[in-house]
């Protein structure tokens, strides 16, 4: 049997975050990317590009980079797409970390192979450029670009594993009508009935689609407590027909 190719997805987010100094040669890297729609236009007026949001989850880079004397670096971390679906790296070739035209800003590059992950991941295979900038203040901007290959199954079901399904919220009167048919509802409904008439000089509630309840109910209210001191549970039968006092401060 022939095997089936990988499937190929591109993709492009924008990460926004910090870089944390682990120590004079190590930082870290930590950003996150909402979905995302990149828009590059092609006009008499050049070349312009904007990002705008888009519908979905976020993903979440962590890496660090090891930094040499003469701005080069090794990169190695992770990207969690969804929960679950989790993507790991590690640089490849030169990667560099300088100057920049903005005194303010550092840019740096690099290659990144992908060494497989976690769900959709797993023995994935592909690229991903990373093309970014550090402020004086160690913000981070890091656009990335990436053709990565995964199981066909993976790639066929990833839009349901990233994409949560919204909760419906119900109103009041479905509520209220969902719970009112609920047999917890009407177990309550028959022991506060069944209880709290005596005090209140109102007549226990008396629907008949509730007699089962009530008869449980009734069952119950017989009984001076649950639990007995010694942990026997006492069955209907050894209870006298005689009304007992009932002793609250003992029930749990």
């Amino acid at each position: 049997m022939e095997e089936t190719p990988p499937q190929p997805i591109v993709y492009s987010l924008q990460f926004r975050g910090r870089i944390t100094s682990l120590s004079s040669r190590v930082l870290e890297q930590r950003a996150s990317a909402p979905s995302q729609i990149l828009i590059t236009t092609v006009d008499a007026n050049g070349l312009a590009g904007h990002v705008q949001p888009g519908e979905g989850e976020e993903a979440l880079l962590v890496s660090r980079l090891a930094l040499a004397d003469d701005g080069s670096f090794d990169q190695s971390g992770t990207i969690e797409f969804a929960p679950g679906h989790v993507l790991a790296f590690r640089s490849v070739g030169p990667a560099r970390l300088g100057r920049s035209p903005d005194p303010h800003l550092r840019h740096g590059a690099a290659v990144w192979e992908v060494e497989g992950g976690e769900g959709q991941f797993r023995g994935a295979h592909g690229r991903i450029t990373s093309n970014f900038f550090m402020s004086d203040t160690n913000e981070l901007t890091d656009n990335h670009f990436g053709l990565i290959f995964v199981a066909r199954a993976a790639a066929t079901h990833a839009p349901k594993a990233r994409t949560r399904a919204p909760l419906r919220r119900l109103g009041i009167r479905e509520t209220w009508s969902q719970f009112r048919r609920s047999s917890a509802f009407n177990d309550l409904l028959a022991e506060c009935a069944l209880w709290t008439a005596p005090w209140t000089g109102f007549q226990p509630y008396q629907d008949h689609d509730c007699a089962e309840e009530f008869a449980v109910g009734a069952v119950w209210r017989d009984f001076p407590y649950y639990d007995s001191p010694d942990g026997a549970q006492p069955s209907p039968s050894s209870i006298s027909a005689q009304p007992q006092p009932r002793r609250r401060h003992e029930r749990r």
